[in-house]
């Protein structure tokens, strides 16, 4: 599907603009990746545009990733071309952000020296906007990546101070602090991660607040296991470890058994330390309280 006619049918729903369309439709047109991942997909409009440049080249799916909770692409998928949303796999996951999802990929396709089998050439970023979980999201991307893949990391100037609603739903427990509030969270994820990281090359910053970064050719990791020490000494670790288990295990057995008959300091000990559980609770919920009244 040509652009105009993707752009006319996404025209009015939110999250990225005609300009942006563009140059990402004209990425996957010129790139030809085969394999593309999109990490938070909103109403799905960019997902829209990625599957119609695979469309036009006549090759390729795009996956992409959010939670069940967040806003639903459906609305506009019904509106395309069947030719154009047979490139688009939909994943609605329930975990709390897609780094789980990353995981279990990264395992499926992992040998035991720790070598992943990539599998996408082309990922965009447009999640969490949040340093915890995107910081770790592209240390998980990269695994996935084939060398010479590209990253693209959205909104790299953009911070929870403009946009003070969904703070829970993009990953973060605790109330933000004031730096956190003020600060580009993904603009340090690709300071401060991608653009050391071994694995990336080729950086470049948009204007319009994108970031990119190309993965470069490496050599598989190979694992290997050697044994200097005699084995007598191996044999004494051993016992010096099962020794140390089965003391724990007594000890454990023990408390269970005075539990059982009622010891009062040990019941004390648990009353205790589920009274320090809940109030770590009660302030956590009043900080969150706090946070919403401050909005």
């Amino acid at each position: 599907m040509e652009f105009e006619a993707i752009a006319e049918l996404v025209r009015g729903v939110p999250n990225m603009t005609p300009e942006q369309g563009r140059r990402v439709y004209d990425h996957v047109r010129t790139t030809r990746p085969s394999e593309i991942l999109e990490l938070g997909t909103s109403y799905g409009v960019s997902a829209a545009y990625m599957a119609a440049a695979l469309e036009a080249t006549g090759e390729g799916q795009i996956t992409t990733v959010d939670h069940v909770r967040s806003n639903s692409p459906d609305d506009l998928l019904q509106r395309i071309d069947p030719a154009v949303t047979r490139r688009i796999s939909l994943v609605r996951i329930e975990d709390s952000s897609y780094n789980w999802w990353l995981k279990e990929q990264i395992r499926a396709r992992s040998d035991a020296a720790g070598n992943c089998e990539p599998v996408y050439d082309f990922c965009y970023l447009d999640g969490a906007h949040n340093l915890t979980v995107d910081g770790f999201a592209v240390v998980l991307i990269q695994k996935l990546l084939r060398p010479g893949a590209y990253l693209l990391l959205d909104d790299v100037n953009w911070v929870y101070r403009s946009d003070p609603h969904g703070v829970r739903e993009r990953g973060v427990f605790f109330p933000l602090s004031p730096a956190e509030r003020n600060e580009p969270h993904i603009r340090d994820v690709f300071e401060l991660i991608v653009k050391p990281h071994p694995a990336f090359n080729d950086f470049t910053v948009e204007d319009e607040g994108w970031a990119w970064a190309r993965k470069s050719a490496t050599e598989p990791r190979r694992l290997s296991v050697q044994i200097s020490r005699s084995l007598p000494s191996v044999l004494k670790a051993l016992l010096v470890r099962t020794t140390q288990y089965i003391d724990v295990s007594l000890t454990l057995q023990r408390e269970r058994l005075r539990k059982a008959r009622g010891d009062p300091e040990l019941i004390q000990r648990e009353i205790e330390e589920r009274a320090q559980e809940l109030a770590r609770l009660r302030w956590i919920e009043e900080g969150t309280g706090r946070e919403r009244t401050d909005q």
